[in-house]
């Protein structure tokens, strides 16, 4: 370049370079006081962390053009002039403390990753100076420059955190309203007009899903940078993260107890296991020990519900019976079945099967059942005294002095057994002493077809003895 030329300093290559450090130091000297948090003096070389992570920078990193499960997308990235792996290696290979990559960025991204405190309002600010330094650098053609890949993924991971922070910041901010109106919500819950509000659902399984497992966010595998920088969640002693999950502990004691004082000043079953379905939601199934406290009480409230429900059962069934000349056995079979129900209601909300209430609501549930069946038996037996009646009814119609059709005793003895048949399949006990009954009749029935078809061939004897004689 002595020779002859443009010398190195007054080349545009040096102008460009040098105005591009000019920048540089200007935006170091105008950063705020905020950053500091996050900053920290350098080693002679980069923290293991921050070493991985400038070591994965060597990747594209790929468009975050998809939001994930919570609506967080990336910025856009042009992906520049591809180069080789060998080549990205070689060049990060040389990133320490001295040479141009920003080792501040490098403890920008650690910092983010591991800090419990940080706000909204901090990660702002930080978001706004990444943009700036990245969009300089894209601006130089430098996109590709290892400095402006780790700005890049540095401001990848400060918008995700800033996202989550937010999404629990809001959700918590939704628990503290509902909190001031926790009173109506249940008693809204427990009458069935109205759903609980969406903020209190499902809240066990929200902070799950925000909150980085398994470990740590800075201890996560990063070679798929821009999966990393979409899935991580907040590290788990995070300032936001221990607020929201006091809400939760509050609410979930709030609710047991508002679920124990609704069963005990007997709330009918269907709105406690509403309460205790939204309890369940709320807290994943798990269990505080104000819930653990109250679950004996309220398993106890319930049980005597389903014993108090079962005994209306059984005067509703005894009230259709006096009502009717007919067997109710759709009356019996149903009051079993929804007492059974009841008693599996009760179960499923966590009482024993072996609570003395549920024990006898279940054997006053098998007297019905048995019931039910010995109805079914007692129609045959119904079905034979009408068939005895009509014969009984055709005999005075005829007279002493003539006799009944032959064979009509014999068809109504024949539906008699039809009748038995057919109760039989429809479960009734095949020994049930209705079934005797019924039999019997049958057989009085044929037993009197049978002297008709006598004296009926008697009166043609002597009818033909008559006409020979005379």
């Amino acid at each position: 370049q002595k020779g002859g030329g443009d010398s190195e300093e007054g080349s545009p290559q040096h102008g460009a370079t040098s105005s591009r450090s000019q920048q540089k130091s200007q935006r170091q000297k105008a950063r705020p006081a905020r950053r500091s948090k996050l900053t920290a003096s350098a080693d002679s070389s980069a923290p293991p962390t921050a070493r991985s992570t400038a070591e994965a920078a060597s990747e594209d990193p790929a468009p975050a053009s998809q939001p994930d499960e919570d609506g967080f997308m990336g910025p856009e990235v042009s992906a520049g002039k591809a180069s080789t792996i060998d080549e990205e290696e070689a060049e990060l290979s040389k990133l320490v403390p001295g040479n141009e990559v920003n080792v501040e960025d490098l403890l920008i991204l650690t910092r983010t990753l591991v800090d419990l405190e940080d706000t909204t309002d901090l990660l702002d600010g930080v978001v706004a100076e990444l943009e700036e330094q990245y969009g300089i650098s894209k601006d130089a053609g430098a996109a590709r420059h290892p400095t402006a890949l780790i700005a890049m993924r540095t401001l990848l991971v400060v918008k995700r955190k800033l996202h989550l922070i937010s999404k629990v910041t809001d959700r918590r901010a939704a628990l503290e309203a509902a909190w001031g109106r926790r009173q109506q919500i249940v008693d809204t819950v427990v009458a069935g007009m109205g759903e609980a509000p969406s903020e209190i659902l499902g809240l066990a399984g929200f902070i799950r899903r925000h909150v980085h497992s398994p470990g740590e966010p800075v201890d996560a595998d990063k070679s798929d940078f821009p999966a990393f920088a979409k899935s991580f969640g907040l590290p788990k002693k995070h300032c936001c993260v221990a607020r929201i999950k006091d809400m939760l502990s509050k609410f979930a004691d709030f609710w047991a107890v508002a679920t124990l004082k609704k069963a005990e000043a007997g709330a009918d079953v269907e709105g406690v296991v509403r309460l205790l379905d939204v309890g369940k939601s709320m807290t994943g199934g798990k269990k505080t020990p104000a819930m653990m406290e109250a679950q004996e009480a309220i398993c106890d409230a319930i049980a005597g519900q389903v014993l108090h429900f079962a005994k209306e059962m059984q005067r509703k069934d005894a009230a259709a019976v006096e009502r009717s000349d007919v067997p109710q056995v759709e009356s019996a079979a149903k009051c079993a079945f929804d007492i059974n129900t009841q008693i599996k209601e009760a179960i499923n909300m966590g009482c024993a099967t072996s609570h003395p209430a549920l024990s006898e609501a279940k054997q006053m549930a098998a007297q019905l059942e048995v019931e039910s069946k010995a109805r079914i038996a007692q129609k045959a037996e119904l079905h034979a005294k009408q068939a005895l009646a009509k014969d009984d009814k055709v005999i005075q119609e005829t007279g002493p002095d003539k006799i009944v059709q032959v064979g009509f005793g014999s068809k109504l003895a024949e539906s008699i057994d039809d009748c038995i048949k057919r109760c039989l399949k429809e479960g009734a006990p095949k020994d049930h002493p209705f079934f005797e009954a019924a039999k019997d009749i049958a057989k009085e029935l044929r037993e009197r077809d049978g002297e008709r078809k006598r004296l009926l061939a008697r009166q043609d004897r002597l009818a033909k003895q008559a006409g020979s004689s005379s």
